[in-house]
């Protein structure tokens, strides 16, 4: 697939990244397809997606519920499904610092998922109307900090000091 196949679903992605960082929850809705009404969203602290029209009021609620969001997508994979349908995988690290009116008020939040998104070609203007972030096996990411650990050598493993536990 040649690069400029790919660009305008790159240029999305990007514009994506940007809106969440200022948390412009016009232009994220300006980049949604507010027409399909089975588009979702599924962020990865979510049980259920967003479906059709609510996707909108979660990303407003979003925006104005955070003092800061941080989104920084990483490894890009961008793939054309048909003429019209664009696909895009990648990481992302995040962080959210959620405003103070909040019940969790001033928290702020991190960590690095994997990204789904679909993109659909309408009237010449690229929509997303599917999105889902998936969080990493914490278990292969613990094995990973470890392995990383034991690279640089056993005198470099901090040392604990274990305390007996007390008997009742």
């Amino acid at each position: 697939m040649k690069a400029d196949e790919t660009e305008p679903l790159e240029h999305i992605v990007t514009a994506w990244a940007s809106a969440w960082q200022h948390r412009m929850s016009a232009q994220l809705v300006a980049l949604w397809d507010t027409a399909d009404v089975k588009s979702w969203f599924l962020s990865a602290g979510s049980v259920e997606p967003y479906i059709g029209h609510a996707v909108v009021g979660h990303l407003q609620r979003r925006c104005l519920g955070s003092n800061a969001i941080g989104y920084r997508p990483g490894q890009l994979h961008l793939r054309r499904l048909a003429p019209d349908i664009g696909l895009a995988f990648f990481n992302l690290d995040w962080s959210e610092r959620l405003a103070a009116q909040n019940l969790d008020g001033n928290k702020t939040l991190g960590g690095r998922v994997r990204v789904t998104m679909m993109m659909r070609l309408q009237a010449s203007v690229w929509r997303v109307f599917h999105y889902a972030e998936a969080p990493l096996a914490p278990l292969l990411e613990l094995q990973a900090f470890y392995e990383a650990i034991a690279a640089d050598g056993l005198e470099n493993i901090p040392s604990r000091t274990f305390v007996p536990a007390t008997q009742p």
